[in-house]
């Protein structure tokens, strides 16, 4: 298989696997980075509400949230890179904007200290999370950031409860209080519930992507690469419609007898450099290949091309098979095809059918070693090397096909 077509059909899984922008920023703004600048933002409107929309401080928290939220929901959008850094771009904005606004007093203020001290811990702790190839460092970056996001409700709790007294004598004598000592043990029974959370859904994550892997190989066997992303992409399966094809069928001449004679095993890795050397020669031009016995079944665009590529698919899969002293020989037809997904609901195949497979076939079954029979004649624009009129099974009249080199 070409390896553009196998990334190209990678890609298409992620897409439709990863979900929407939109969905990521959701993610990021309540779950993740921007998680904390809303409980700052909520501590700004309890603390002083009724000058709240006055002072610029919630517009700097506005934008630190929302800002910070989607460039890192973008940048998982578009695959690029989220460095250690990244998650602190907003903290830095706000640092910044608020120490213009306030000055020097910005960083002695608990609530901003609090802030600071959050985010560097999130920060720091959702670098290690990404780390997949060190899952101790992955865990441990699990349990920061997540203590950073149930801590958060909580210290801002104490920063608005010591408003205006000193916070390190208020800080101690605060969890003296049986009420206190009960938010401080749910805080960290939610740390542990979301870090238990989280590790089962990172090893869900890997469940998935290896079911994705084996299902996409599966699929991309029995329906093909440009199948399987259609069906991706349109999010369902094509129902059957009539469209033009060339159809081409690849035989290995003097199979039978050879593999009377041989072991399975030697017949099966025959076979197998067969199928190989036909489909890497096609490239990422075949819409879809069927696989059956000594033959491949190759459906191609109803263009040019598709003469040039059934010539090649033939001299791979003589060169495949003129070690063992066989042969191949090959047809190919353009016209009408019936395409689509046949069966029931629960058992679909996706195939083409119609009297222009049937032909390909015929051309095919009377084809010697090394020869391509190609028609109708009056659709190429290349030069026969000579015309056949052939008798084939199913027809009336005999049927005038081209002899190709290969």
């Amino acid at each position: 298989m070409d390896t553009e077509k196998t990334d190209s059909l990678d890609q298409q899984v992620k897409t439709t696997s990863q979900g929407s922008f939109l969905g990521m920023f959701v993610t990021e703004l309540f779950e993740g980075v921007g998680q904390l600048a809303l409980l700052l933002l909520l501590l700004e409107a309890v603390w002083e509400w009724g000058a709240m929309f006055s002072k610029p401080d919630v517009y700097v928290l506005i934008v630190t949230a929302l800002g910070q939220s989607a460039w890192l929901a973008r940048r998982r959008y578009k695959e690029l890179a989220l460095p250690w850094w990244s998650r602190l771009v907003g903290l830095i904005f706000y640092a910044l904007a608020e120490s213009l606004i306030e000055g020097g007093s910005f960083f002695t203020k608990p609530k901003h200290l609090t802030f600071i001290i959050l985010m560097l811990i999130y920060a720091w702790g959702a670098a290690l999370e990404t780390r997949n190839h060190k899952p101790h460092h992955a865990v441990t970056g699990i349990f920061l950031s997540r203590a950073a996001q149930g801590l958060g409700p909580l210290f801002f709790y104490i920063a608005l409860d010591l408003k205006g007294k000193p916070w390190f004598e208020g800080i101690s004598s605060f969890f003296s209080s049986a009420p206190h000592a009960f938010l401080l043990a749910l805080a960290i029974t939610q740390i542990g519930g979301w870090a238990s959370l989280a590790l089962v859904n990172r090893r869900q994550k890997t469940v998935i992507a290896d079911l994705l892997h084996q299902l996409k190989t599966l699929s991309r066997w029995g329906f093909g690469s440009q199948v399987v992303e259609e069906v991706l992409r349109d999010s369902g399966t094509h129902a059957t419609s009539r469209v033009e094809r060339a159809v081409g069928f690849i035989d290995v001449r003097g199979f039978t007898a050879w593999s009377e004679v041989h072991q399975p095993e030697e017949v099966i890795a025959m076979l197998n450099r067969f199928y190989a050397a036909v489909l890497e020669s096609c490239g990422t031009e075949v819409i879809k290949s069927k696989l059956s016995g000594d033959e491949v079944l190759l459906v191609l665009r109803a263009d040019q091309q598709a003469l040039p590529i059934m010539q090649n698919a033939l001299r791979a899969a003589m060169a495949a098979v003129q070690p063992l002293q066989l042969s191949a020989g090959a047809g190919l037809w353009l016209g009408p095809v019936v395409e689509g997904f046949f069966g029931t609901e629960s058992a679909q195949v996706h195939d083409v059918i119609g009297d222009t497979v049937n032909t390909a076939k015929r051309l095919c079954d009377q084809a010697r070693g090394g020869q391509l029979l190609v028609g109708p004649v009056d659709r190429w624009t290349e030069t026969a090397s000579e015309q056949i009129s052939l008798r084939v099974k199913g027809k009336n009249q005999p049927v005038l096909a081209a002899s190709y080199p290969v």
